[in-house]
């Protein structure tokens, strides 16, 4: 039995050392970690410049804005003003900051018009390529101190999303509004839009409710055109082609019902609860902007003759704020701003597509679609857009109106 004992004691294997395991499986892992920080460190570099590029962005694009303006101020003291070569607007211990402003011709036989493009900069210090340019375009008047005779326009939506009490309350914020400006700018024209669409023929429609007026009485005497509580079905809104269908047919030129004779300054004013691009599901019935894919029926007014200009989404409102629809009615040198309250609260895209063509200055710097086409500057923040509720009264909108007539009317 001792030789058996001893035999199966010589058979046993050795015991490994825990600690030598230990070790080899971390020297294993060492490249593995290593690898892992190298990642960890690239994100971080990455997210840091990131977030530098978007500093830089948001520094050219006010500088863009910065020459703009004072492009407007030295053409009003100058009539001959041209241009400013680039000009450092300020620097700090990592970039500087330039600005210019680049004439592009005359707009109109008087010569008292000017297109001109303001150009933001930034540059790292040290560096003579600007890492981020912005570029607008539009175009400075000179007035010598005569008053504008501005024009504003409310555009109403009709949709049967509008419901009577929304509906209501709207109009007492824009005959609030109205009020408002009358009472502010001597000079100032008031007209009321509203627009529809036919659930079944897709027709797209507008009234001319109220034509220019400076009466306040008759400013805000007017009643719904489309959608509930009225005899139509046209209780869709698809603004966009609504909007080709009044310049297709000149609405603004002489004689017509927005005759624009005599203005310096045209300013929308839009009232809606349209979807950014349609309804859940099929994309029906309430649109802001448009894109390719969409239903034919919704933009070409059932076969009337038009399509409404795709682009970018945005370009009926772009063609406004450049002025070429003026242009054409026989207006030229005549370009537009727009101001946007927006009632939709369940479209998450809504506040998106109504920023972008809401026109550079006020509050809102949140989500803006991309509009390349925009004259006064793609995705450029502030924007004049408000989010809200019409039962919250209509301070918010004269907070906006107070500023434009503040900044772009001479009065």
């Amino acid at each position: 039995m001792s030789i058996f004992a001893r035999s199966n004691s010589l058979s046993q294997p050795k015991p490994q050392s825990q600690d030598g395991f230990i070790l080899a499986t971390l020297l294993a892992f060492v490249p593995l970690l290593a690898i892992l920080a190298t990642i960890a460190i690239s994100v971080g570099l990455q997210a840091n410049q990131t977030a530098i590029l978007q500093q830089y962005k948001e520094q050219a694009q006010l500088a863009s804005t910065a020459a703009m303006d004072f492009a407007k101020e030295q053409y009003e003291l100058d009539i001959n003003y041209l241009s400013t070569p680039e000009t450092e607007l300020y620097s700090t211990d990592q970039y500087r900051v330039t600005y210019e402003v680049v004439h592009d011709g005359y707009s109109n036989a008087t010569q008292t018009q000017q297109d001109i493009r303001g150009v933001g900069r930034v540059y790292k210090l040290g560096e003579s390529t600007p890492r981020v340019s912005r570029e607008i375009q539009g175009k400075i008047t000179y007035t010598a101190g005569v008053p504008s005779s501005v024009r504003f326009i409310f555009i109403v939506d009709n949709s049967w999303s509008m419901s009577t009490t929304e509906w209501l309350e709207s109009k007492e914020t824009v005959d609030t509004a109205a009020n408002y400006v009358l009472s502010s700018v001597s000079s100032a024209e008031i007209a009321i839009v509203q627009y529809g669409t036919h659930y079944q023929t897709f027709e797209h429609k507008y009234d001319v409710t109220v034509p220019f007026t400076n009466d306040p009485a008759t400013a805000t005497t007017w009643e719904r055109r489309y959608g509930h509580s009225t005899p139509s079905n046209d209780g869709q809104d698809h603004l966009p082609a609504s909007l080709a269908r009044m310049r297709l047919e000149s609405l603004y030129g002489p004689g017509d019902a927005l005759d624009l004779a005599g203005a310096t300054d045209v300013q929308y004013v839009l009232f809606t609860d349209a979807w950014a691009d349609g309804l859940p599901g099929n994309n029906c019935c309430s649109h802001l902007k448009m894109v390719s894919s969409d239903n034919n029926d919704w933009f070409d007014s059932n076969g009337a003759g038009f399509k409404a200009a795709i682009g970018s989404g945005h370009d009926e409102y772009n063609l406004l704020k450049n002025g070429i629809v003026f242009e054409n009615d026989g207006y030229a040198g005549l370009t537009a701003q727009f101001t946007v309250l927006s009632i939709n609260d369940v479209d998450s895209d809504a506040p998106s597509a109504s920023a972008a063509i809401a026109s550079p200055g006020g509050n809102w710097t949140g989500a803006i679609d991309a509009n390349p086409n925009d004259p006064e500057g793609d995705g450029l923040l502030p924007r004049r857009f408000i989010s809200t509720s019409l039962s919250a009264g209509p301070a918010e909108i004269i907070d906006l109106l107070a500023e434009v007539i503040e900044d772009e009317i001479n009065f």
